[in-house]
């Protein structure tokens, strides 16, 4: 009887390399659907934000990238505006201080499903379960 030993580990680092970037890609989406959910008709009330599809259409994610540490992406939109009714701002023809917070609360809302895609997306493509 005869045994051979075939070492698999560089496939395996490669499959689980893309199966965290496909995974984090998978939550990413997930987030992005939430905010993008969360942007209703009372977020911006005037001026050029009347309709909120404006600022939906500008949330984006990069596409996930490799670091030292991991996979990371970015998540958000080149609006200024939207960060100044994110952190707040005194608006000037009220007086008042003005804040809608979008995007942590999706986020906190999210945690649960942005974990679940990544782990469908690793059993899929790692086999395991």
């Amino acid at each position: 009887m005869s045994v051979s030993v075939v070492d698999n580990r560089r496939q395996a680092v490669a499959r689980a390399d893309n199966a965290g970037r496909l995974g984090l890609a998978a939550a990413v989406t997930v987030l992005k659907n939430a905010v993008v959910n969360e942007f209703g008709s009372s977020y911006y009330l005037g001026g050029r934000f009347r309709s909120t599809l404006f600022v939906k259409q500008s949330v984006r994610f990069l596409t996930p990238y490799k670091t030292p540490a991991g996979y990371e992406t970015i998540l958000g939109t080149k609006l200024i505006e939207a960060l100044y009714w994110e952190v707040g701002h005194n608006n000037l023809f009220t007086g008042d201080r003005e804040q809608v917070r979008i995007w942590k609360p999706a986020g906190d809302a999210s945690s649960a499903a942005m974990q679940d895609a990544y782990n469908r997306i690793m059993v899929r493509l790692m086999g395991a379960a």
